[in-house]
């Protein structure tokens, strides 16, 4: 679950669960869409809009549910934040938290936020954060490697972003997410379906926002439906806590399953 956050006045929330939807503080009426912010942006985000203010609640959202009302656009400092042009579904809402001032005046963050986003960022040493790889003498051998954590049934898929993987905009390349995201699907499928052979039928791939050079891109695909001889699959490209992409696609099963 990728997540992204609101800090919110306790006094709107009280109103949003009355209403059934956060609607969005007065600076998010007037530019017409509700501000909100990745773990990496949160502390920047707290430190100028919301120093010294008291009562306030920080909003755990699942962006995943958010659709496409959720857009990455250009803010502070050029980077990309998540802008929702509509109203903050409460469903969407996965935790709520009290945000105390700290000894500078300044919304103390929880501690969890910071650590959870190290966790999930490898940056250059992929292995010394517990992933692994394996010699792949196909496309993967080449523009890879992938890395790779967790068990069979809950595996993570992961690659350091190179220059060769970059486009003139300095962003990965359209292609080298969707050849990654086409094989996270694939291995995902081959391991549900007990390694039968397959080959892939459609995949749509939606590009939320960019991914940089030193940034570790990870993705872990998600069964949808299964039928005797079709997988329905899809799956979220992230870097930490910020979506790169997303993907949905068909595989052809053939065969019979491994021994």
């Amino acid at each position: 679950m990728a997540l992204i956050y609101k800090i919110c006045p306790t006094a709107l929330w009280r109103d949003a669960q009355q209403l059934g939807a956060f609607r969005g503080a007065p600076i998010d009426r007037q530019d017409g869409y509700i501000h909100l912010s990745t773990a990496a942006q949160l502390a920047g985000t707290a430190a100028k809009h919301f120093a010294g203010q008291a009562e306030l609640l920080l909003l755990s959202v699942d962006e995943a549910l958010l659709g496409p009302a959720l857009r990455y656009e250009p803010s502070r400092g050029g980077d990309l934040f998540p802008h929702l042009y509509g109203s903050l579904p409460l469903s969407a809402v996965t935790a709520v938290e009290p945000l105390p001032l700290g000894p500078e005046g300044r919304p103390a963050l929880p501690p969890a936020i910071g650590a959870a986003t190290a966790a999930r960022s490898a940056p250059s040493d992929p292995a010394g954060h517990g992933w692994r790889t394996k010699v792949d003498p196909g496309l993967m051998g080449l523009i890879g490697p992938v890395w790779i954590r967790g068990e069979r049934h809950a595996r993570r898929y992961g690659f350091v972003v190179e220059p060769r993987h970059m486009n003139r905009s300095g962003a990965v390349h359209g292609g080298m997410l969707m050849a990654f995201a086409d094989e996270v699907l694939g291995r995902t499928s081959a391991i549900a379906s007990g390694g039968r052979t397959q080959a892939t039928i459609q995949l749509d791939t939606h590009f939320v926002a960019p991914a940089r050079e030193g940034e570790f891109v990870e993705a872990e695909g998600r069964i949808v439906r299964q039928t005797r001889s079709i997988m329905f699959l899809d799956g979220s490209l992230t870097v930490g806590d910020r979506v790169v992409a997303t993907a949905h696609g068909v595989w052809k099963l053939r065969g019979e399953p491994r021994p």
